[in-house]
């Protein structure tokens, strides 16, 4: 019997708004053995999120149009898969 393990590919969305002084926390705090990619989703922040989040290994994506909705939309959108 062959026992072949296929890790799965995780995505993990973080919706962002004005987030800049913890995102870099949350960020190091997901699991890297689980999370094949973890996507920060700038939701119209006026502070520094994005570049925060970009430094501590995140990828960005933009959603301009404030809303948990939109931003996980927009997360789920930009996935890799």
């Amino acid at each position: 019997m062959n026992s072949l393990h296929v890790k799965p590919y995780v995505s993990v969305i973080i919706a962002a708004l004005n987030e800049e002084e913890a995102i870099a926390n949350v960020v190091a705090s997901v699991p890297r053995e689980i999370a094949s990619e973890i996507i920060v989703v700038d939701n119209g922040s006026t502070d520094r999120t994005a570049e925060v989040a970009l430094a501590a290994g995140a990828r960005v994506v933009t959603e301009p149009q404030r809303g948990y909705g939109r931003a996980f939309r927009a997360g789920l959108r930009s996935t890799l898969l």
